[in-house]
């Protein structure tokens, strides 16, 4: 990989725009190795974190091994406990984990992603589910973006979010979101969802439902497939071939909690799926018959490491060295730029950063 730098637009850059990188830590592959943190992370949970289902004890060990990574990367770290229901009206206790990496700006950007797994069920014994895309994948991701940017001042503050309790009704992010303070809301520039980025026929990215009714929210999505075309990504969006699911706009999974905050939210959500089979609704993941109905979401037997490394080898080290590529550029845009007055100025500030510090790879 070679990079081009233009000497005029990194003097332009240096004066108009706050960036969080300098050209000579750029050139020095600041963020190289793309994805193998994220694998790493992705194992551990896998093998020895599996059945870590929403409120059990494997939960609760799971959220202090991902407090600990956080807490050792110098965040400021914390559990949110709260006490919820499953899907058979059973109570149970949970917690998120937030790491805050505070900024200059008093404006936040949001990264989460769920780390339970699906609870057992009176046909299906999960007590041993890995989990491996279903979500070990994307905690694994936001594990190490919040590595890569604890060594690197950032203009916002970078709030990773690990929530519990997803899989009974998405009930972490609901709590935290609901406990968000006005304030939090008006000062949060976007909220990014990761949920299952390993497993599928394509790589997606989605804006929230509430772009569906503003399209000027959609921007965060629209510059993460403009980040994947010019690193040569196949990455893709909801063609909205089914009209329950508006073009462009994505599902089920966490970021819901977010899209009915006022003021709106910008959101991004990231997953691997295939949209154009099955339901047409994200939910069957590949054509490949190996995979009997097309998905592996919640299974013990298609769901873990061994089976994905043997039918797909060399897939999750490629979806993780993607998404990692496209999120951290994507980051690095997001907190290097003027903090504009609106939404829409915001998007179009970032898009004017992102042509100018761009690595170009010949």
């Amino acid at each position: 990989m070679s990079i081009t730098i233009n000497p005029l637009k990194w003097a332009l850059l240096t004066v108009t725009v706050p960036f969080i990188f300098t050209p000579t830590e750029v050139l020095a592959g600041t963020f190289g190795n793309y994805g193998v943190r994220a694998t790493e992370i992705l194992t551990e949970l896998s093998l020895n974190h599996a059945g870590r289902s929403s409120g059990s004890a494997k939960e609760q060990v799971t959220a202090d091994y991902l407090q600990g990574l956080f807490q050792g990367y110098g965040y400021s770290v914390n559990q949110q406990p709260f006490d919820t229901t499953d899907r058979q009206g059973n109570q149970i206790s949970s917690q998120n984990v937030v790491a805050v990496k505070p900024g200059t700006s008093g404006k936040q950007i949001i990264i989460g992603a769920h780390y339970d797994t699906a609870p057992s069920s009176a046909t299906i014994d999960r007590s041993a589910l890995q989990g491996t895309n279903d979500n070990s994948s994307s905690v694994g991701l936001i594990v190490e973006l919040a590595e890569r940017f604890s060594m690197i001042p950032t203009q916002h503050t970078l709030t990773f979010l690990a929530f519990g309790a997803e899989e009974v009704g998405l009930k972490g992010s609901s709590y935290y979101a609901n406990n968000m303070s006005s304030n939090e809301i008006e000062n949060t520039i976007a909220m990014l969802n990761f949920d299952s980025i390993v497993f599928g026929d394509y790589m997606y990215f989605h804006a929230g439902l509430n772009a569906a009714d503003d399209p000027a929210l959609g921007w965060v999505r629209d510059q993460a497939l403009d980040i994947a075309a010019d690193l040569g990504i196949d990455a893709r969006t909801n063609p909205g071939l089914n009209e329950e699911y508006p073009a462009g706009t994505g599902c089920c999974s966490d970021q819901e909690s977010f899209e009915t905050l006022v003021p709106s939210i910008p959101i991004l959500v990231a997953e691997a799926t295939n949209w154009e089979i099955g339901d047409l609704d994200g939910y069957t993941q590949t054509s490949n018959p190996i995979v009997p109905g097309g998905a592996t979401w919640h299974n013990p037997q298609y769901d873990n490491l061994t089976f994905i490394n043997t039918y797909f080898p060399g897939l999750i080290e490629e979806r993780t060295s993607n998404y990692s590529q496209i999120v951290t550029t994507l980051l690095s845009d997001l907190t290097s730029v003027p903090e504009p007055s609106s939404i829409l100025g915001l998007g179009v500030a970032v898009g004017v950063a992102s042509l100018m510090i761009r690595q170009k790879r010949l």
